[in-house]
């Protein structure tokens, strides 16, 4: 039996993502100061181009502005690697003979899906207004809003990959 050709991918960049997960939190532990508690998830859901101005402003103040662009590219590279990584596990396992495994593949195809555009979305809304030093009320409201789909999106991949897992492996022993 020969290998699909997504599972290559899927074992490559699924756990890369993760540990590239990280290191972006990593990066960005040094943003969560007293002006700015939450650190990078403050900015995300800021909402408000003043309120962005304020985090921008105190991450200035504490010398922190050039390791928050970083941080937040650093984020670009990990939707890229994980996303990447759930798109081919789905793909992967919408290759299984069982119907319920290609289901479940097929479910987290889309929610890589879902999760990459919103992230994206929400990281570039960041980092424009990170770039241009000022905070902007519709690239705020952008992020802000579409954060808690990005985070049931990511959810959703992360728990369907080791869940689609776990029933392939249970069901292979039944069978």
């Amino acid at each position: 039996m020969t290998e699909n050709p997504y599972a290559a991918r899927f074992r490559i960049l699924w756990p890369l993502g993760l540990v590239w997960f990280g290191i972006v939190i990593w990066m960005g532990l040094p943003l969560d100061i007293e002006g700015v508690p939450g650190g990078i998830l403050a900015h995300q859901a800021a909402g408000s181009g003043h309120a962005i101005d304020l985090i921008q402003r105190a991450w200035s103040e504490a010398g922190l502005y050039e390791r928050a662009r970083y941080a937040m590219y650093g984020d670009i590279l990990f939707i890229t690697v994980y996303g990447l990584g759930s798109w081919y596990g789905g793909l992967h396992y919408m290759q299984d003979a069982a119907p319920k495994i290609r289901r479940m593949g097929g479910l987290l195809v889309a929610a890589a899906a879902v999760f990459m555009l919103t992230d994206y979305t929400e990281t570039f809304s960041q980092i424009i207004q990170l770039t241009q030093q000022r905070g902007s009320d519709t690239l705020a409201l952008i992020a802000a809003t579409v954060r808690p789909v990005k985070v049931a999106a990511w959810l959703v991949t992360f728990f369907g990959v080791i869940a689609t897992f776990v029933v392939r492996r249970i069901s292979a022993r039944t069978a």
